[in-house]
């Protein structure tokens, strides 16, 4: 057996959507308790923020072809409205 290099590390990981998706959750997250947003819309807030990252993350992924971009791009900015109508 041998130890896998770096980039076989990315490939097995995915090397995408987890900094993207703590970024948004954080933004997301103190931007509507900012705004003065109950526990429970920050909570939610926080949760699609992050969800919305990660599947930005996918889609800009120079492992990921046209239609995993747009179908993932999708998700994204889905999400991402949404995180936004529950911090509002």
């Amino acid at each position: 057996m041998r130890e896998l290099t770096d980039d076989e590390l990315e490939l097995v990981n995915g090397g995408v959507g987890l900094l993207g998706a703590a970024f948004t959750a954080v933004t997301a997250g103190g931007a509507t308790a900012f705004n003065g947003g109950s526990v429970g819309e920050v909570v939610g807030a926080t949760i699609l923020g992050g969800v919305s990252g990660f599947f930005g993350g996918i889609a800009l992924s120079p492992y990921s072809s046209g239609l995993t971009t747009a179908m993932f791009g999708a998700f994204s900015v889905e999400t991402g409205i949404l995180a936004g109508v529950v911090g509002s």
